[in-house]
């Protein structure tokens, strides 16, 4: 069936009643969407936004401003945490108050009071309403979180019974593709943010599947054909919309849809268990890091396990496995996500007692204590992280002083005689490339050959047995004893080197993008960098510079040197001197690509390619919480 047929497959079968409204057919008699009024508020919204007609790829993806009308004030509300505060003591909840306060950039604190005062139940079903527009388009209140780019608000209001499958209206375009595309219109990173909607729970099918399958190729423009239940499901999907999302679906969010899609289901009741013990976040792990899905899994499970069940003690876990394969960035991302502190301590010249925990009295040196003695003393009964890299280059004294720590979970505090200390809220985080050689391979020997879904559903009891054997004859059976789990990290297939050295890509174009500041000798800013085919990009340094050895590190190293370097001397190659009045025009865009040279040899070129500015100037900033938005959107949609 080709495109001209399909079209007239849906023209003679009407989609039926108990499809969304969305996808069924408007008459131009349609009437406006009738505004709402409930106990003294009403949803006025203005806005600017026109349909493109003489830029065909383009697409308006600027909200409409929602703008609250207070009967008692007889005005517009003023953007600031007050007047939000007085909405939820005086009326009944809003979602376009609620919208209101997310484009007016009000504190999260703000936003979550505002939820609080309402039963959840009570305002799920809210939650989940259109804020309408006198535009006869709407918009879930989803929208609004993912326009301010804001993660912790998406988790907020997901929390609170918000459908990570929102769709506008009358579109049906799913906020998952909102989000992916309205990155191009802000020249920004919305990454975050689709994480933790998938987290969530969205769906990386309300995608076309076609379009991140095989993530290293970059999306095509014209898709296969379609079954009559792809193409209701995919309504949405205009030729329009497709290329958009070619141009702004990256390969990270591409892998982090095929990880999605292989992830099962979160329970109603691991969500509340989660939820009750404030550990929601966790459900992220697996988005934030390239590959060590077991190693993610099992972190998963051991700190849901010693939640549940209110274990009081330690929970101790070894990390290991090849150097540079995500061991401190695992953790690093886990204290983040649950917004506890973590300690690094580095553990090549600790190899006394008195190293890691300081003199004990009456010795030279006790008041002072030691790094990880403060530590455990200022978070005392608390929750936090502490990360001892390189612990097998311990000695058996530094392996004897952490036994009781770790078994009953209390240490007394080198500075004052006699103060214990309560560690039974720390996680305990040992990392080690001891096993290496083993886990290698196991890899070749079990998981190198097998398809990405598969390789979660092959047991590994085998080599965490044969790794806890190596582990007792360096650190001894009563240190051994006393760890919670021995966690591997495993080597990166060809797809994952890829991936993790677009992240480094990605960071650069972060950075990249920050503004001037002459000052500050802050200089190579405000660029844009275009990622010609990124995928094939990325392939191509990591097949050509990734080492076992060193993992990521190799992959950094090789991101500086291929693209940072070539950047720099294209970026001085320029005559114009740089001054902080360059951040108010539009940035100076850079490509980046692997060409073709002579003899079959191929290299990675970088060139300036004319600027990149914001589709329909988008000017909103938010500048941080508590910070009011100023907007400038204009009619005129630039061509990029």
């Amino acid at each position: 069936m080709g495109k001209k047929d399909q079209k007239k497959a849906l023209e003679d079968d009407p989609i039926p009643s108990e499809y969304p409204l969305a996808l069924r057919k408007t008459t131009p008699n349609q009437k406006p969407i009738a505004m709402k009024q409930e106990q003294g508020i009403e949803a006025s919204v203005s806005t600017t936004v026109t349909e493109p007609k003489e830029n065909p790829r383009a697409l308006a993806f600027l909200l409409p401003t929602v703008r609250p009308w207070h009967s008692k004030f007889c005005g517009w509300l003023t953007s600031d945490d007050s007047s939000l505060d007085h909405l939820g003591e005086c009326q009944k909840f809003s979602i376009d108050a609620l919208a209101w306060a997310i484009q007016s950039s009000l504190s999260m604190s703000c936003v979550e009071r505002y939820l609080k005062r309402w039963n959840a139940s009570q305002i799920k079903q809210d939650l989940n309403k259109p804020v309408e527009s006198e535009t006869q388009k709407s918009y879930p209140i989803l929208f609004f979180a993912v326009e301010r780019n804001c993660p912790e608000l998406v988790r907020l209001l997901c929390g609170a019974g918000a459908d990570p499958a929102q769709r506008a209206y009358p579109t049906d375009l799913p906020v998952l593709a909102y989000c992916i595309m309205s990155a191009e219109y802000r020249l920004s990173d919305t990454a975050d943010v689709l994480f933790t909607m998938l987290a969530m729970g969205a769906s990386p099918y309300d995608l076309p599947h076609d379009m991140w399958c095989d993530y290293i190729k970059n999306p095509t423009r014209i898709g296969p054909q379609l079954s009559d239940a792809e193409m209701r499901k995919h309504y949405w999907c205009s030729p329009e919309v497709r290329e958009a999302l070619c141009r702004t679906f990256n390969l990270f969010q591409r892998y982090q849809f095929k990880m999605a899609s292989l992830l099962p289901g979160r329970s109603a009741r691991s969500r509340q268990v989660a939820a009750a013990f404030g550990i929601t976040p966790l459900f992220e792990i697996p988005f934030q890091i390239v590959g060590q899905r077991l190693a993610a899994k099992t972190t998963q499970e051991w700190i849901m396990s010693h939640a549940l069940h209110h274990i009081e003690m330690p929970l101790v876990l070894l990390f290991t496995g090849p150097s540079g394969h995500g061991k401190t960035e695992l953790a690093k991302r886990m204290g983040e996500l649950l917004s506890i502190p973590l300690l690094k301590i580095d553990c090549t010249q600790i190899h006394h007692a008195t190293d890691l925990f300081g003199p004990q009295a009456p010795y030279q040196g006790h008041k002072e204590g030691s790094t990880l003695n403060n530590y455990l003393a200022d978070y005392t009964g608390e929750k936090a992280v502490v990360f001892l890299d390189e612990f097998e280059k311990t000695t058996a004294e530094v392996h004897k002083s952490l036994l009781l720590v770790f078994d009953e979970g209390f240490y007394n505090d080198r500075r004052e005689v006699g103060k214990r200390l309560d560690c039974t809220k720390i996680i305990w985080i040992l990392a080690s490339n001891q096993g290496e050689e083993m886990i290698q391979k196991y890899w070749d020997t079990h998981l190198a050959d097998q398809p990405e879904h598969a390789q979660l559903q092959i047991p590994t009891d085998p080599l965490q047995r044969a790794l806890e054997q190596s582990f007792q004859s360096t650190l001894g059976a009563p240190l051994t004893g006393r760890l919670s789990a021995i966690i591997p990290f495993l080597p990166f297939s060809k797809e994952e080197q890829a991936v993790t050295t677009y992240k480094f890509m990605r960071n650069l174009f972060n950075e990249s993008r920050k503004p001037i500041s002459v000052e500050a000798n802050q200089l190579a800013r405000h660029l844009f960098l275009n990622f010609v085919e990124d995928g094939a990009l990325a392939s191509f340094i990591a097949e050509k510079y990734y080492s076992p050895e060193l993992g990521a590190r190799s992959l950094l190293k090789a991101v500086n040197t291929q693209i940072c370097h070539k950047l720099t001397n294209a970026f001085l190659a320029q005559e114009e001197e740089i001054s902080d009045v360059m951040n108010r025009r539009a940035w100076d865009c850079y490509d980046v690509r692997v060409e073709d040279l002579k003899e079959g040899f191929k290299e990675i070129v970088v060139k300036p390619n004319g600027v990149r500015s914001v589709r329909g100037r988008w000017e909103r900033r938010f500048v941080g919480e508590g910070m009011t938005k100023t907007c400038k959107e204009e009619e005129e949609i630039l061509d990029m």
